[in-house]
């Protein structure tokens, strides 16, 4: 049995508990002696001293003295529309049954005022719903070992919930922070519910654990929130989730379904070198576009166990978001393309990923085969186009013409564009034409009657062109290899019927291709 309370004056007592916490006493005298430690009332751990303690905090509040450090609660407390004036410091405070600090103010004329719960310990429920932490606030390294509740709460200055443990459910519903927030190296045992909440400072969830559900739902972030190196071991909701500026996953590992369900990202949206280990929806309806005009998703160097589970559906994306990514198996369902291939390489530029070029190009040709693999022939043609445009385009601004793939580009723009195609064979016709109306086809042989005109009369060399309706008319012969008639009579005439003979059929075959691919694989 612990020693019953004495009188022991206090100027000879020391509660012996850390120096830092002894002035929470505030001249109590020795209460009791438990495992060779002597405490006053305020400190003592124990149950039994109820009747006691309450009259020692109601002195405390009375002398508005709201130095909690290191103090023992041995009942269910409640502060619920309490005013605190002054500094209030619960700090390694133990909270032995339900603490209730609804629609509480704290609230200080000192400027680096804190509401201080750190290392403070939470037996049973704790209600901070409605409160207001009008003074930086300190949660850092509490232990919540049963239902938490700050809905609704506002934080107008900063938050630290850094290596807290919530070990039930966290709600934060509605909750508003004004300032920063840390949420750094934080356990969520439970389901944890940000749904409504404002974050408008930079919000910190670095190293984070989420074990069961975490819900964002309709949460807005007005700055940068990093959720680098996060683990997310369930479902993660982002339903309508507004992030106006950065949102940053890298390294997180996600072990449940993400959704991103009517999110809209500003900026960045980052999930470089993060872990996908069950299926991520990115989807939008047509009144609220997820990606703004200056928003980008990095999925470089994800690790993506399965690679179908990746869907994006109704959107406007970029291609160049997917470089370093593996998109070939990607769900991409009524998603429309933004094709500016100047504008994809000063991007990557701009965020110093290199080489911009190649690595564009192998972007290109895996979103063409995912294209492709899904019957979408016409956007895996472009992309086929893009990823052979990109290579041309890396040196000399793209003028090689000692290069093949230089005149594949020129005539039909890589087998892929049926318009340029076709005119560079229209062209190719009327040029021919051109050419048959100013280099000679029929001869004109001379009429002799006798021995002595034979020798006077001179053979034409040169020919007669033809008329351009006929020149047109023989061009398309040439050009479908039905060797017309008349015969060219001069070396011109001769180089310009091989050069047709060649260079038509070739163009309608590339005319030919480049038709198939925009409507069959």
């Amino acid at each position: 049995m612990p020693d019953s309370p004495t009188s022991e004056p206090e100027s000879t007592f020391v509660c012996d508990c850390d120096d830092w916490v002894r002035s929470a006493c505030a001249g109590e005298p020795f209460y009791r002696e438990l495992e060779d430690k002597r405490y006053c009332v305020l400190h003592f751990p124990s149950k039994e001293k109820s009747a006691d303690f309450q009259q020692a905090l109601q002195r405390k509040l009375a002398n508005e003295d709201f130095d909690f450090r290191g103090v023992w609660f041995p009942d269910k407390i409640g502060f619920n529309i309490f005013f605190f004036k002054a500094e209030a410091r619960f700090n390694y405070a133990v909270f032995n049954d339900k603490a209730y600090f609804r629609s509480v103010h704290f609230s200080s004329d000192i400027f680096l005022a804190w509401a201080d719960f750190s290392h403070a310990t939470f037996r049973a429920e704790a209600d901070f719903s409605h409160a207001d932490f009008r003074v930086f606030t300190d949660f850092s390294h509490a232990d919540f070992r049963k239902h938490t509740d700050f809905s609704h709460a506002t934080f107008s200055r900063k938050a630290h919930f850094s290596d807290t443990v919530f070990r039930a459910e966290a709600v934060f519903q509605s909750a508003t922070f004004v300032a920063e927030v840390d949420f750094c190296s934080t356990t969520f045992n439970e389901n944890a519910n940000f749904t409504y909440s404002k974050f408008g400072g930079t919000t910190e969830f670095r190293r984070s654990t989420f074990d069961k559900r975490a819900d964002f739902d309709s949460a807005n972030f007005s700055q940068d929130v990093n959720f680098t190196d996060v683990t997310f071991g369930a479902e993660a909701n982002f339903y309508s989730t507004t992030f106006d500026a950065n949102a940053d996953f890298y390294s997180a590992t996600l072990s449940g379904d993400v959704n991103f369900i009517n999110a809209a990202f500003s900026k960045k949206a980052g999930f470089s070198r993060a872990t996908f280990r069950a299926y991520v929806k990115f989807a939008a309806s047509k009144i609220r576009p997820v990606f703004g005009d200056q928003a980008s998703l990095d999925f470089q160097f994800a690790r993506i166990e399965e690679l179908d589970r990746i869907s994006f559906h109704t959107l406007i994306l970029l291609p160049h978001w997917f470089v370093n990514a593996d998109a070939r198996k990607f769900s991409f369902t009524n998603v429309e393309w933004n094709y500016d291939l100047n504008r994809d390489i000063e991007d990557l530029a701009a965020r110093r990923v290199g080489p911009s070029h190649r690595l564009l190009a192998v972007a290109y040709r895996q979103l063409a085969l995912n294209a492709e693999e899904n019957h979408r022939y016409e956007e895996a043609s472009k992309f086929r186009y893009m990823a052979m445009e990109t290579r041309r385009l890396e040196s000399w601004r793209g003028f090689a013409p000692w290069r093949l793939s230089w005149w594949y580009w020129l005539a039909s723009g890589y087998g892929e564009r049926v318009w340029q195609a076709f005119f560079v064979l229209l062209g190719i016709l009327l040029l021919s034409a051109l050419l048959y109306n100013q280099v000679g086809f029929a001869r004109w042989e001379p009429k002799v009657a006798s021995e002595s005109d034979l020798v006077a009369a001179k053979r034409d060399e040169v020919g007669t062109p033809m008329k351009f309706s006929r020149a047109l008319m023989y061009s398309l012969a040439v050009m479908t290899l039905q060797k017309p008639e008349p015969r060219p009579a001069t070396t011109a005439a001769q180089t310009v019927v091989i050069l047709e003979t060649i260079l038509g059929p070739v163009q309608a075959a590339l005319l030919a291709l480049a038709i198939r691919r925009k409507f069959m694989r």
